[in-house]
């Protein structure tokens, strides 16, 4: 009897392991890259390849979910997943996904103390790191797999577990040095005592003319004719070229170019759904890849 109890106990127990892994999904992570940005932001992307018979996968996440600024789950052909955060993970609704892309922004990872940056998280798996473009490496809390220098970023390979990264990047100047012009060679004055000796006039090769050709006032009239309507003409191709290219374009497309152009031409993701809070996450993510192609 004591014996009929013992084996039953074990099989209930490995029947809930089984079913609460099948519940869970297996997947595998294929590649995990997170970059650090000048202003302390943390970009992360997590490539998982997951098993088409599972309904959902539970992946852990570098950060709380209520210190995450935006978050994006797509499928191998790009479509949007459903998610669910518990704790410090996020539940993904797979469907039968094989391929899955986790992406999130998060300002949680670093701090800053005088000129000093300090990146600390951890990790339950392989995890690629690359620091701001000319960033000095201070300080490391361990070994790291590989390290690399690609356009003058580093970029560590570094095994799951606790890490710590501090590191230095230099001060930007705001306008570029510009050397000063090349002063042009002194001419050598004559000396008093000898006279400096007259160059003889060369001969010109080409013969002189009598007079100089002129243009009629006729001549004239219709040169400035014919440089007026080939102004006009340019000018209304041009208008209607970017007449025709702004009606293909939303209207929160129109917003967001001229927000850019204000802007130089460069802005952060996070500062475009600051800038305009009434386009939704998604939208804002799509507008972005439109404008990029």
């Amino acid at each position: 009897m004591k014996r009929t109890l013992i084996i039953t106990t074990a099989a209930i127990f490995f029947s809930l392991v089984l079913l609460l892994s099948r519940v869970q999904g297996f997947y595998t992570i294929q590649n995990a890259t997170l970059t650090v940005y000048r202003d302390g932001s943390a970009y992360i992307k997590v490539e998982i390849s997951a098993d088409e018979d599972e309904f959902l996968i539970t992946i852990p996440l570098l950060v709380s979910p209520e210190k995450i600024e935006d978050i994006l789950v797509l499928n191998g052909t790009n479509e949007l997943l459903d998610y669910d955060f518990d704790e410090a993970n996020i539940t993904i609704y797979s469907l039968g996904a094989t391929q899955i892309t986790l992406e999130y922004y998060t300002s949680a990872l670093t701090f800053k103390e005088a000129d000093l940056w300090t990146l600390r998280f951890n990790s339950t798996f392989e995890l690629t790191v690359v620091l701001p473009e000319n960033a000095t490496i201070i300080y490391l809390s361990d070994v790291p797999s590989a390290i690399e220098i690609k356009d003058e970023k580093i970029i560590l390979d570094l095994p799951s577990g606790e890490w710590e990264i501090s590191y230095e990047i230099p001060v930007q100047p705001l306008f570029p040095s510009t050397p000063s012009p090349s002063q042009p060679p002194e001419e050598e004055q004559p000396s008093e005592e000898q006279p400096a000796e007259e160059k003889p006039a060369q001969p010109s090769s080409q013969p002189q003319l009598p007079f100089a050709p002129l243009l009629t006032t006729e001549q004239i009239g219709f040169i400035i004719v014919g440089i007026a309507i080939i102004c006009i003409v340019a000018l209304t191709l041009v208008y209607i070229k970017r007449k025709r290219r702004f009606e293909a374009l939303r209207s929160e497309e129109i917003e967001v170019i001229r927000y850019l152009k204000e802007r130089g031409g460069r802005a952060l993701e996070a500062e475009l759904r600051e800038r305009f809070p009434y386009i939704p996450r998604t939208s804002m993510w799509r507008l972005i890849r439109r404008l990029e192609r």
